[in-house]
């Protein structure tokens, strides 16, 4: 039987070092995510480089070590390339030399180099992904098409609290007379945190009574700005129901937030400006409708004047010529009623003469001169019948009163008088 070789832990580690070096005798590039980046306080960098399934879970992973003497090289490259620094989530395609680490039975890549244009690349692809998604989805329009406040004075503001931006933002506003409120709710805006918490903030200002939401950050490279490219907090924006804008500081691209934000802008300063400035468009336009409706006003005031003056004026005239024809009347009516009166007055006088004449004809006396007399009883009354016996009587003349007694008295041509 034939004796089966033990190895010895340091020969297998020397073996398993030698076939590295014999199938990988050159630097390899490796392409893959970033996970679990630790930086040491050595300076060296420590991550996991994983390949992920469809489903975002990861499948596998190699140890990744950058010394601290080949950082600084690293570093330089992606900051040429405004790629920013090594980041948690990114994809990245990297150079090192396969290696063996024995202490701790642990194959990792020693890192050396590394491709920023690819990282770049596959962030665009990333973007494009998540742009043709949202666009299926038809959540490119819909924050846009929500109608903005005339005066949006309650600010909702997601970012980072005490930042740049955050300070950039609120001293903007409050270089502003207008009575704004700002609503602050912090998140991170990148990191491993970023994308949880920016969709927290979000969801809590879209459940108060803001007016709009800000979402702000200061500028930085391309994977500093990651978080704002993810399809999750693209749709937490598009489907807040609250219009929101969005001041991230990037002046080359626009991230996929931007894209489905009511309206985009540069930087936070230029967000904020542009909310003072639309509280000063209708603040503006208050005034100018003041305005007018003052001037109108004024106007209206005037036409009614020279209406009231023009219809006083013809008033008086008609009232003139009214009084005129009145006058006229009245002058008339006036000598009619006169002449009517004197014709009235005359014969009334004549009438009064005639009954005078009347009156001095049938004037007693007068009858009395002509030889007539009156009888009277006791009690002066004209005697014109038949009297008693014994009755006193007065009899007038013209000339005297002679009383009598009757001895007699019958009716003109009675036989006792015959």
């Amino acid at each position: 039987m034939t004796e089966t070789h033990t190895w010895s832990v340091g020969d297998l580690c020397e073996a398993i070092r030698d076939t590295f070096t014999a199938v990988f005798p050159d630097e390899i590039w490796l392409e893959g995510e970033i996970s679990g980046l630790k930086f040491h306080s050595s300076g060296h960098a420590y991550f996991d480089l994983i390949e992920p399934d469809h489903n975002g879970n990861q499948v596998d992973k190699m140890s990744v070590a950058l010394w601290k003497g080949r950082r600084n090289g690293v570093e330089s490259v992606l900051s040429r390339a405004d790629a920013g620094p090594l980041t948690e989530g990114i994809k990245v395609r990297i150079r090192g030399e396969l290696s063996f680490y024995a202490p701790q039975g642990r194959v990792q890549l020693l890192m050396t180099a590394i491709d920023p244009h690819h990282t770049l690349g596959q962030l665009s692809v990333d973007r494009e992904r998540v742009l043709q998604s949202l666009s299926k989805d038809g959540l490119l329009e819909t924050n846009g098409s929500l109608q903005l406040s005339p005066v949006p004075l309650h600010i909702g503001l997601v970012t980072s609290d005490g930042s740049a931006a955050y300070n950039d933002f609120v001293n903007e506003i409050s270089l502003s007379s207008y009575p704004f409120k700002i609503s602050l709710v912090h998140s991170s805006v990148q990191g491993v945190d970023a994308e949880a918490s920016l969709i927290s903030a979000i969801q809590t200002l879209a459940n108060t009574d803001a007016d709009v939401i800000a979402v702000v950050r200061g500028g930085g490279a391309r994977t500093d700005l990651l978080a704002f490219d993810l399809e999750s907090v693209a749709r937490a924006v598009a489907q807040a129901g609250t219009p929101v804008f969005s001041g991230i500081g990037h002046e080359i691209d626009r991230s996929v937030v931007d894209e489905v934000a009511h309206t985009a802008f540069k930087t936070p300063t230029a967000c904020a400006a542009a909310l003072v400035q639309t509280v000063a468009a209708f603040d503006q336009n208050l005034s100018d409708s003041a305005q007018r409706i003052a001037n109108l006003a004024n106007s209206c005031h005037d036409r009614a004047t020279a209406l009231i003056s023009s219809s006083a004026r013809a008033i008086n005239d008609r009232a003139r010529r009214t009084l005129d024809v009145k006058n006229g009347q009245l002058n008339a009516a006036s000598g009619r009623l006169r002449d009517l009166s004197r014709m009235a007055i005359d014969r009334n006088v004549e009438r009064c003469n005639r009954t005078s004449d009347l009156l001095q004809a049938l004037n007693p006396n007068r009858v009395l001169a002509r030889g007539f007399s009156i009888t009277r009883d006791e009690e002066g009354k004209v005697i014109r019948g038949v009297i008693p016996s014994g009755v006193t009587i007065v009899t007038e003349t013209a000339a005297s009163l002679i009383t009598s007694t009757v001895n007699n008295s019958s009716l003109r041509g009675s036989k006792e008088n015959k």
